[in-house]
């Protein structure tokens, strides 16, 4: 844990859970201040030598909260600095790219003094450490120190021919070089890698002699992505070269530290104690095509570093097996295309995440940043290798979401948010960021002001789902610049007094909840080998290739929505978590996690360390449940027989007897009950400071009569009012439409 994180959370520790009145809140007109509030706005002082009464403290904060727990809203520049606090803003997003680098050499010096102004009002930033997103573009200047530096991907081209004689291939247009070419047999049987026989590559052209029989000569050149990744759709905008570095370089990670990063913390005099950390924003492989359908090429990550840490990693040579990064069904080619992408992960978590993670901590402020395409398993595979490891490897872990309208209020996925709150399990982080997005997932560019109601149904359910801090840049004021065509930006903005209201609402529930631990006794496996192993590259938009898994994603989507609509709260676990976890009285410990039940979805290859783990959890006296399918292979060909024997006794369900063979998912102790149940609430349970603490949401657009059942005193936080009032269980309570109560034990 760093020196920041500690210092958090000890911090956190001094506050104290009481039942204290409260005042001088702001709220939507229709709510009269509850008669406490008037008690408390009288009550006298204590004595100046008086010690320090924490439930007062909490109280007060409950009622006006801090802004370390309000929003954090992007620019930090002048007219923000005096807008966002008349909206109850808490933090700035600064986005110091033109005052680096398009407004002249002085511009650079008005970034202190932002960031000083900013700790005036007691206000946290956040550096955004892109000229243009996604992060690492660096306004092309890590690419323009040094080509070299440019992201590559890797692609294939085939001849197939009969007996011998000749065999060319010419570099195709667009490609950059030839990497490497090998001859392999073609039988019935599919392509024979093992017998591949390397050829020679020179001046751009592939020569082979032909054998006997059916054969395939294929050919590997690297592509440089200069045109139609993300990187190029946002050139306009930025005003830069669309020119992206390989992430998997660490050279290039340190250019560009060095271009975004270093120079700000120059301006400021030193980052520690005025600035929480910098904060990325989607850094990814860059090997989707944005725009194109039929693309020239069909690319997976390279870069000259992954032969040797494949080989490192898995103790066989890549080279040969190249073929299989892009076609094959059998179980060898799943296996290498495993090996392949869990390589490119390693360097990426350590070469880009890690190398962030070190250089903001050794000034001591934080990393962080949200991720492209997090809501699509699958895709975790092309953009990151691994989604979770990498993600994990920074300190605050965050996302980014949409915000629905109502007709999406009861299919929208925000079960994608437990990604985020598992790695804050996994990597003991007290703080989970979501970016809640007012573009994607509702009405584009033409509903840039969602209804304080929509934001509020967001709101809830990513508390439910275990975040705890946000950040946006919803616009504050009224903006149509809308052709005839529909083509523009429309935005109807916000009221100084509904926004400082949103912003209070979130601040206490963040109050009460940044900190908590998820009181949940059940994990469910990260299922990525099945993803990498069948995930292979598509010249198509990123969009198309993600329909050729739709189907392979609905078993989790399944998992998760039972789970949920069961009042079964659940983690989402790594394999290396899961590796490396210990087993203590039948329960699985993952980090600050304690798991009875490991749910383990469909999967192709079980690393063996695992299948340890599942033994042992089991003669523990722990559960662990399969769903759909039950894996007869391991993650090495070696270890296959272990994992046959060793399930040889499993049996799969089905996703809907998860509850029936689950059960309650949290502790006894958890004795309140609340009905009507899951189809009107949710409900969330927490432990904080000795404490049992129940976030129940409303998920209706209409009040909501519960009855909360059990026995003895309850604490009950309004974050709607910021009323605190002491109750005896059983209870009723009325909860407004998207509204939610904090109940306390």
């Amino acid at each position: 844990m760093s020196p920041f994180h500690a210092a958090r959370r000890a911090l956190f520790q001094l506050v104290l859970f009481a039942s204290v009145a409260a005042s001088g809140l702001s709220r939507p007109p229709d709510e009269a201040p509850p008669a406490a509030a008037e008690a408390a706005a009288t009550a006298g002082e204590p004595a100046a030598d008086a010690a320090p009464d924490p439930a007062k403290k909490f109280a007060e904060e409950f009622a006006n909260p801090p802004n370390s727990h309000r929003l954090v809203q992007y620019q930090l520049n002048d007219q923000t600095l005096k807008k966002y606090p008349e909206y109850g803003i808490g933090g700035y997003m600064g986005f110091f790219y033109k005052e680096l680098y398009q407004q002249g050499p002085e511009a650079r010096k008005k970034i202190g003094p932002f960031i000083a102004e900013a700790e005036k009002q007691g206000a946290p930033v956040w550096l955004a450490d892109d000229f243009g997103y996604p992060s690492g573009i660096a306004g092309g200047k890590v690419v323009e120190k040094n080509p070299e530096f440019e992201v590559r991907g890797l692609a294939t081209v085939s001849q197939k021919g009969e007996g011998t004689g000749p065999a060319n291939i010419d570099l195709p247009a667009g490609a950059e070089c030839f990497v490497s070419a090998a001859l392999y047999r073609a039988t019935p049987d599919g392509l024979q890698v093992a017998e591949g026989a390397t050829v020679s590559v020179e001046d751009g052209k592939v020569t082979a002699e032909g054998v006997d029989g059916s054969w395939e000569l294929h050919a590997f050149f690297t592509v440089i992505r200069d045109r139609d990744v993300q990187a190029q759709s946002t050139m306009g905008q930025f005003k830069h070269s669309g020119r992206y570095p390989d992430l998997l370089n660490p050279d290039a990670v340190k250019s560009f530290l060095e271009i975004m990063h270093t120079p700000i913390s120059v301006e400021s005099g030193g980052l520690a104690g005025k600035a929480r950390g910098f904060y990325a924003n989607e850094p990814h492989l860059m090997q989707l095509h944005w725009v194109m359908d039929d693309a020239p090429f069909a690319c997976v990550s390279w870069n000259a570093e992954i032969p040797g840490k494949f080989q490192a990693m898995h103790g066989y040579d890549l080279m040969p097996q190249l073929p299989r990064l892009f076609a094959g069904d059998d179980l060898e080619s799943r296996r290498v295309r495993t090996h392949f992408h869990q390589t490119v992960a390693e360097l990426l978590r350590t070469n880009f995440a890690g190398q962030i993670r070190e250089w903001c901590e050794a000034r001591g402020v934080s990393s962080s940043g949200h991720f492209l395409h997090d809501e699509y398993p699958s895709l975790h595979v092309p953009c990151y290798g691994d989604l979770l490891l990498f993600a994990a490897e920074f300190d605050v872990p965050a996302m980014d979401i949409g915000i629905p309208n109502r007709d999406r209020f009861d299919s929208f996925h925000y079960e994608q948010a437990r990604f985020c709150s598992s790695i804050a399990e996994w990597k003991d982080r007290d703080e989970v960021v979501v970016l809640l997005d007012p573009i994607i997932s509702g009405g584009g560019l033409q509903r840039l002001s969602p209804e304080i109601p929509l934001l509020l149904n967001s709101a809830n359910w990513l508390f439910f789902h275990g975040v705890n801090s946000f950040t946006s840049y919803l616009p504050l004021d009224p903006v149509d610049t809308t052709d005839n065509k529909g083509r523009g930006r429309k935005a109807t903005g916000y009221t100084p007094e509904d926004f400082r209201w949103f912003n209070e609402y979130i601040g206490r529930l963040s109050l009460v909840l940044r900190g908590a631990r998820r009181e949940n006794e059940v994990a469910v496996y990260y299922p990525i080998s099945r993803f990498q192993g069948l995930y292979r590259p598509s010249n198509q938009h990123w969009k198309k290739v993600h329909k050729e898994y739709v189907a392979l994603e609905k078993p989790w989507e399944t998992i998760d929505d039972t789970l949920t609509s069961a009042d079964i709260d659940f983690s989402v676990v790594h394999p290396q978590a899961v590796a490396e976890a210990t087993i203590e009285d039948g329960r699985l410990r993952i980090g600050r996690g304690s798991y009875r039940v490991l749910v383990m979805p469909p999967m192709d290859l079980l690393p063996v360390e695992v299948l340890r783990k599942i033994e042992a959890l089991e003669s523990a006296g722990g559960k662990v449940v399969w769903v759909d399918e039950v894996p007869s292979s391991a993650l090495y060909a070696r270890d296959d027989e272990a994992v046959r024997q060793g399930l040889a006794d499993a049996r799969p369900v089905a996703a809907g007897e998860l509850p029936a063979l689950i059960g309650q998912s949290f502790s006894p102790s958890f004795d309140l009950t609340f009905a009507p149940g899951p189809a009107e609430l949710g409900v969330a349970r927490f432990h904080r400071d000795g404490k049992k603490i129940y976030f129940v949401m409303n998920k209706k657009e209409q009040d909501v009569a519960v009855q909360v059942g059990g026995s003895g005193p309850v604490t009950v936080m309004d974050p709607s009012t910021g009323e605190i009032r002491e109750a005896t269980a059983p209870l009723p309570l009325q909860i407004g439409p998207l509204r939610s109560m904090l109940l306390q034990q």
